[in-house]
This record gives C-alpha cells, sequence and structure tokens, in this order.
C-alpha cells in the first residue's frame, strides 16, 4: 500500500553555528508548533481517508491543537504574571493557612449538620461562620464547622466579650477592654491592644475591617484597616460649632466595594434623644483623613439599633421606631416603616436584607425588606415572636415551641420544635440555635 507523506529536503552547505542560524532554527521550530500542518510523524494511509469528511475533521483537530498550545503559553504567562505581582505574598505561612483551611472549606460545602457541642457558659457570645458557629465566653474561644468539628480552641481573655463575622475572618474584642483579635477557622492571624476602650466593630466582605474606640477624655475614634492589617484612617469623633460632641457610637458598617464606612450614634439632642447617621467615603489616600464624612442625618426622638449595607445600593438602619432604607445616594426611599405605636421584640440586619417583629395586644407585625431594599412582607402572627431573622425571599421567626419559617413569595408557613437559645441564620433552609451548651440545626425542607 503506497502512503501519502511529504518528504522534507535539507539544503546542503557548510555548517552555520552562529546567533542568526540558532534563532532562525528556534523561530522555524516555533513556528511549526503552532503550525495546523499535520505533524511529520504523523504517516496517514490510504484508508484514513474517507472523501471530504475527515478533511474536514483533520482541519478542525489541526485547530484544536493550535488552540490548546496558545492556552499553554497563556496559562505559563499568566502564572509568571501572578508570581511577580504576588511574590510578597507567596510565604511559608500562606501556604500553610490554605493548606489548614482546605478541610474547613470541604465542611462548609457539606450538607450533612451535626449538632455541636461545647463548654456551658451564659455569658458567652455565638456569629454564624462558614456553615459552623464561632462563639467567645472569658475563658474560651471556640470555632466549629458544620459536621461538628472543633477547628479553634484556644483561651479568651475577655472579660466582656463580642464578636462579628464575615465570609473571610472572625473578630473577638472585649467591650469594657482594649484588645482585639482576627481569626480565621484554625488561627489567631492578627492582634492589636490599643489605647482606647472598644466599643464596636466591624468585618467587610474583603477582610478589611474598622474598630471603634472612646478614648480617656470622653471623645471617640474610628481606626479603619485594609485587608491587609495595616491602619488606614483615624476618624475623630464628629465636631459642631467647632466643640466636640457628646454623641455615643451604638453602631458602624462598612462596604468595601462600594468604599464606605457608617457610623450610627445617639445624643440628647433638644432634650428628646437624636439619632445621627454619618457616612464616610474611604475610597481615597490617607491624605484626606479630615475630608471623609459624605453625610451626616439627624433624627430626633429615635434610638439607634443597627445600620447595615445590604445589596449593591442598599443601606438600612434600624432604630426603636422605625425601618429606614436608603439608597447609593442615602437618599431615604418611601419603604421606610414606622412602628413608634409598638414595642419591638426582634429585629435583623445583614447584606441578605432586614426585618423587624413588634408587638401590639394579641397581634405581632412581621416586617422585612430584601436585599436590593423592597418590601418582601408585611403581615401579622398570632402567637409570640422572640427573635427575627431574613435570608433573601425567607423569614426565620423565634417563637415560645421552636422555629417557623415563612416563603414571602407564598407566605407558607413551616414550624418545626426545638429548644431555646441564640437563633442564627445560615441559609434560605437552615437555622441553627445556640443554647448553653450545644448548638441544633434546624433544617426545613423544600
Amino acid at each position: 500500500m503506497k502512503l501519502f507523506s511529504k518528504k522534507s529536503y535539507k539544503q546542503k552547505g557548510p555548517k552555520n553555528n552562529n546567533a542568526d542560524s540558532e534563532n532562525s532554527t528556534f523561530i522555524k521550530k516555533l513556528g511549526r508548533y503552532f503550525s495546523t500542518e499535520p505533524q511529520k510523524e504523523k504517516v496517514l494511509s490510504m484508508e484514513d481517508f474517507d472523501g471530504a469528511g475527515d478533511v474536514y475533521y483533520a482541519t478542525v483537530s489541526a485547530y484544536y491543537k493550535v488552540s490548546e498550545r496558545i492556552l499553554v503559553v497563556v496559562l505559563i504567562a499568566f502564572l509568571l504574571f501572578s508570581i511577580i505581582v504576588n511574590r510578597r505574598e507567596i510565604t511559608y505561612d500562606n501556604f500553610y493557612f490554605l493548606l489548614r483551611d482546605i478541610p474547613a472549606a470541604a465542611d462548609e460545602a457539606n450538607n450533612v449538620y451535626e449538632t455541636i457541642s461545647y463548654e456551658a457558659d451564659s455569658r458567652q457570645y455565638f456569629v454564624s461562620y462558614r456553615g459552623g458557629i464561632a462563639s467567645v465566653s472569658p475563658s474560651k474561644i471556640s470555632i466549629f464547622t458544620a459536621t461538628g468539628r472543633r477547628t479553634l480552641n484556644t483561651i479568651s481573655e475577655f472579660s466582656s466579650p463580642y464578636a462579628v463575622s464575615s465570609d473571610k475572618y472572625v473578630l473577638f474584642y472585649d467591650m469594657s477592654g482594649n484588645t482585639f483579635s482576627i481569626y480565621n477557622s484554625f488561627s489567631r492571624i492578627y492582634t492589636e491592644t490599643l489605647d482606647d476602650t472598644i466599643k464596636c466593630a466591624c468585618l467587610a466582605d474583603d477582610g478589611s475591617f474598622a474598630v471603634v474606640t472612646r478614648t480617656t477624655a470622653g471623645t471617640w475614634k474610628t481606626r479603619v484597616y485594609t485587608k491587609k492589617f495595616k491602619l488606614r484612617y483615624e476618624i475623630e469623633t464628629p465636631v459642631s460649632n467647632n466643640k466636640v460632641t457628646s454623641n455615643h457610637i451604638f453602631g458602624i458598617a462598612m462596604d468595601s466595594e462600594r468604599q464606605k464606612l457608617a457610623l450610627i450614634s445617639y445624643d440628647m439632642g433638644n432634650g428628646m434623644g437624636r439619632t445621627s447617621l454619618s457616612v464616610y467615603d474611604i475610597s481615597g489616600d490617607e491624605s484626606l483623613n479630615g475630608q471623609l464624612l459624605e453625610h451626616r442625618l439627624e433624627y430626633g426622638g429615635e434610638f439607634p439599633l443597627k445600620c447595615g449595607f445590604m445589596g449593591k445600593d442598599s443601606f438600612a438602619m434600624i432604630t426603636d421606631g422605625r425601618i429606614r432604607i436608603y439608597d447609593k445616594d442615602f437618599e431615604v426611599t418611601e419603604k421606610s416603616f414606622d412602628f413608634i405605636e409598638r414595642n419591638l421584640t426582634g429585629f435583623h440586619l445583614s447584606k441578605n436584607g432586614v426585618a423587624v417583629s413588634a408587638i401590639s395586644d394579641t397581634k405581632c407585625m412581621i416586617l422585612a425588606y430584601g436585599s436590593n431594599g423592597e418590601k418582601i412582607y408585611d403581615s401579622s402572627v398570632s402567637y409570640n415572636v422572640k427573635d427575627i431573622g431574613v435570608y433573601e425571599d425567607y423569614i426565620f421567626l423565634q417563637t415560645d415551641h421552636g422555629i417557623t419559617r415563612i416563603n414571602t413569595k407564598t407566605s407558607e408557613k413551616v414550624s418545626l420544635d426545638s429548644g431555646q437559645g441564640k437563633m442564627l441564620v445560615y441559609n434560605e433552609s437552615t437555622a441553627i440555635l445556640c443554647g448553653e451548651s450545644k448548638a441544633e440545626y434546624i433544617v426545613f425542607k423544600d
């Protein structure tokens, strides 16, 4: 059988060992590497061809070969670029943290939840963290995965412990002391002792954070840190008529994407009490430290409870008498609601939405807004509501007998019996109930 092949002929002549010859040879080899022509070692027989069909597929295969090799080159270039740009971040400690964090990430993706047991302490505080929980008491700091595995167990020195969490870290601090610490799933990665007493703190999604302190002179200071734990700004208490105001800061929120920082504070104002919302632009460099204030809004006769950034263009603030929803320019929208005539029994504010429960006579009003600031539920129930949470289209109510979940699209209510404790909302189908000595996952089946 006669074979088809291309013969290559080399012109005989004296050997050329200079640089031009070597460069020419390299270019020829590189050209053959990306050529769509069949490789010379590919010898095809007559039977390998079946008219135009095989010619078409051979051409497609050749182009796939070129694409594959281009992608290899792009990958190598990307890796080299990443190594050069992030060479300071490529350390032994970072590789160690990455390898240690892989089991915790796997537990977060696991849908099998277990009861989490821990030492009983009525003073401990809980936050949800990566599908599990983080707890802090005056004697111990612990972090658990959703499978019940304890990834961190260390000594606490916080007499009045508190915690805030994000998808990356947990920040523990002492509300009567001056020390705070930041942890991932298994280790402390940053700690600092300040000169002043810590009053509140917050974490942004990218790992940046802020800490509010009160000085011995009675003034307030907000320290804003980057995601690399570097101090970026120190924001002093707002001033009025060249005098330090007597505001007490009760809440703080930070949005790393919009580069905004919000503080809510309270002072006596005209004698009736006054809530203030201060919004700062933290996108500039450190030289703008004294020029960060963008908005300052005041509301008389109300006490602040919580503030937070929700969706891309939404912000919310809860006081003892009203929910206010703000747009991207911090203008109050028409969606805000007044519940001054009712007694507030629970409230929730996170990036997933805002909700309150307030009782009047025998009815408990339930009001919730989604992460985009749109109202998703406004109705009442005839039983006592002790706490409330919201996650996308679902509302979770903690009652005297257990947990009730409301589907805001269909108004369907499903109740499950449970014990008592601190309720944390994990996702649209799961709440975590943290009791005195154990945490229980309450899972609703769709």
